[in-house]
């Protein structure tokens, strides 16, 4: 068994160093793991950065020549996550800034090997909590988690969370039912479509408590407001459409 960590990345040469030394840290000497890094046609120096530290990381670096956003970037990672996985295998999608902190990965596995298909690193749950974010973040956030757990029916208090760990052979096998379907989103919301699309193809979630701490990144927020709240909007309008994806491949 071993942990696949699929990580986007785009101008993010000031935290990628320091997350991969503590994703080794965490993980080095306890299970077997490998980073899936996607250089997603970042302007500085983080390409020429990630091929330095493959030298003595577990790393595979995927390029894209040009900037293609987070949903062209996980679907790159996870493509090749599935490629270089078994079904026992576990794959982890994170950010790249530093505000997932890697302590949480090994807590992560533990709750999938108890059963659990995915696993939520939740800032919503008992103990969890997010530290140094704007009041319209926080409150952004929560609306939105509040409404897709409405419509969707979702047992989950953080669905808009991004760092999550699934069976790989969930993932696998969602892609094969829905072929060129597997994800559609061209925005933020393609972690959502993700979400929901594992959870209705019968897996079992689970939350556990994460500190989502923004004061750990450096350099410029990637997300920018208005088009995360239309990425959302748009997300809510497509909920029908990949219900019907599944059924249709079922």
């Amino acid at each position: 068994m071993k942990c696949l960590i699929v990580l986007p990345c785009y101008n993010e040469e000031e935290n990628v160093e320091s997350l991969i030394y503590k994703i080794d840290q965490f993980l080095n000497h306890f299970i077997q793991y490998e980073i899936v890094a996607i250089n997603d046609g970042s302007r500085d120096h983080t390409g020429d950065l990630l091929k330095h530290l493959s030298n003595n990381y577990p790393i595979m670096i995927k390029e894209h020549i040009e900037n293609r956003g987070l949903s062209e970037a996980l679907r790159t990672g996870l493509k090749a996550a599935l490629q270089y996985s078994s079904d026992e295998d576990f794959i982890v999608t994170m950010d790249s800034d530093n505000t997932h902190d890697p302590k949480y990965i090994l807590p992560m596995l533990e709750s999938g090997r108890s059963g659990a298909d995915i696993v939520i690193g939740s800032r919503y749950v008992s103990k969890g909590k997010q530290l140094n974010v704007s009041p319209h973040r926080v409150l952004l956030s929560r609306s939105i988690n509040l409404l897709i757990r409405k419509i969707v029916k979702l047992p989950v208090r953080d669905v808009t969370s991004g760092y999550r760990c699934f069976k790989a052979f969930v993932l696998r096998r969602l892609r094969e039912k829905l072929g060129k379907e597997f994800l559609t989103s061209k925005g933020f919301e393609v972690s959502l479509e993700l979400l929901i699309k594992t959870f209705w193809c019968c897996s079992k979630v689970k939350e556990i408590p994460i500190t989502l701490d923004y004061g750990k990144k450096k350099g410029k927020s990637k997300m920018r407001l208005i088009p995360t709240i239309n990425s959302y909007i748009i997300a809510l309008m497509k909920i029908k459409d990949w219900k019907e994806q599944l059924v249709v491949a079922s």
